[in-house]
């Protein structure tokens, strides 16, 4: 057995070549990363070293030729196995010769078969549903039915529902049950049940995360349901505004989103910042805690956050009218309308973090001032596209297994403000930003 984090899948090693398996349960699946996979066994692992060093652009090979000595200098130091082969590799490199690898040279897909993990998922029973030696697309395949047959094991594991208040034991952050003499792990979560909480152990970190904050949004606001509907009820109306979120197109990537109304996604929005953004919040008495000293911020910060929302709402009104009549070349117009369309659709206000809506009305001068100027600026549309395009690809790809929040991803907000250093330097960025510093965050993002 090789322990993989919280998960240890069966590893068996054989004589031939390419025979390192890793035996995987289906519902183990989506609990396992790729990192520990990469090392093999200690006996493969100098040649791997070697094929890896040999696969790297020329500019970068010719520091560590000759190469098998340079590998061998490489394992002088015994490596603890621990962490990314490709980030220990990097670093044994940069500390032997002083050159610096970016890691997003190395090329794994590049290796020949034998030096890659082969992967068998089994089911319940033992029998194998696909072999394969990429662990991501297998995690991708099988996504759902991983998280199926988790989710029928742990069923009777820290079950509570239809609750609206805690009324359940404090929440670990991850925790450990035995069937049929067999050890698994998962972690518990807050479920978000519309009129009511439960809870629930989920396979994987981030959907437990997702859910908990969901679920604890649901009981701070059951919790301040008075609150709440006074809120609606007197906060600053402002008709145009609510006309026109009303009127606004889905997100392009993400169709499963909805907004129930001007006013309640901003109720969602105010209770999610003022009680759970930013906060663990997982025992009954940090609860407690939390809402008594910020029960009383809730009026205040929704009347400000009213306002915020209404500035956003005219602004982007004054764009629309401007874009349907604008005599700017289509490539212009078409840029902007693409930046719009995932930044100001329908529900933008439940799912874009308040820190991350404060910024919007800059984005949205920044805008303006493109449509003023009406120049096609097209190497720096180029250069904006080329992580733009990335991003969002990498979006819509994960769209289709798993729940993807890109308002909360901070790479997609280093786009906003990469557009405003290139197209509107004048009204400034909260932070350095430029293309080295996206491509580092990038890198840093899918490490």
């Amino acid at each position: 057995m090789r322990e993989t984090g919280r998960s240890t899948p069966t590893l068996r090693s054989h004589a031939a070549r390419g025979n390192e398996k890793a035996i995987i349960p289906v519902h183990q699946l989506n609990q396992l990363s790729e990192q520990p996979f990469e090392w093999l066994v200690p006996g493969l692992l100098e040649e791997k070293i070697i094929a890896l060093v040999k696969s790297l652009p020329k500019h970068s090979r010719k520091h560590f030729v000759p190469v098998p000595q340079t590998a061998k200098a490489c394992l002088e130091i015994e490596p603890d196995f621990k962490g990314s082969l490709y980030e220990w590799l990097t670093n044994r490199l940069r500390k032997l010769t002083g050159e610096s690898i970016p890691l997003t040279e190395w090329s794994p897909a590049s290796l020949s078969p034998h030096l890659k993990m082969n992967y068998r998922v089994v089911d319940e029973s033992g029998k194998a549903l696909e072999y394969g030696r990429d662990l991501k697309k297998l995690q991708e395949k099988h996504q759902t039915t991983a998280g199926d047959s988790f989710d029928q094991i742990a069923a009777e594991e820290l079950n509570y529902t239809a609750c609206v208040a805690w009324a359940f034991p404090d929440l670990p952050e991850n925790y450990q049950f035995i069937q049929n003499n067999q050890s698994f792990i998962g972690f518990p979560a807050m479920v978000d049940e519309g009129d009511s909480v439960g809870v629930k152990i989920f396979d994987t970190e981030i959907k437990a995360r997702l859910n908990h904050e969901a679920g604890l949004t649901r009981l701070f606001a059951l919790q301040c349901s008075k609150e709440c509907k006074y809120l609606i009820k007197n906060m600053p109306r402002f008709p145009a505004a609510e006309l026109l979120y009303s009127r606004l197109p889905t997100h392009p990537l993400l169709k499963d989103r909805a907004s129930v109304s001007f006013k309640e996604d901003l109720v969602q929005q105010v209770v999610f910042a003022n009680f759970v953004e930013g906060k663990t919040i997982r025992t009954q008495a940090i609860f407690e805690q939390t809402l008594s000293e910020s029960k009383p911020k809730l009026l205040s910060l929704g009347n400000e956050t009213a306002a915020l929302l209404n500035e956003i709402m005219e602004r982007y009104g004054k764009i629309k009218t401007t874009l349907e009549k604008a005599q700017a070349k289509p490539e212009l117009l078409a840029d902007i309308s693409e930046q719009l369309n995932v930044l100001i659709y329908n529900g933008f206000v439940r799912y874009t973090p308040l820190a991350a809506l404060k910024h919007l009305p800059r984005y949205l001068n920044a805008i303006a001032y493109r449509l003023e100027k009406g120049a096609v600026e097209t190497p720096k549309m180029q250069e904006f596209a080329r992580y733009g395009l990335r991003y969002w690809k990498d979006v819509e790809k994960r769209t289709k297994n798993q729940t993807v929040l890109p308002e909360r991803d901070a790479f997609r907000w280093h786009l906003e403000e990469f557009r405003v250093s290139l197209f509107a330097q004048q009204l400034k960025t909260p932070y350095p930003v430029s293309a080295k510093r996206l491509d580092k965050a990038w890198d840093e993002k899918n490490s």
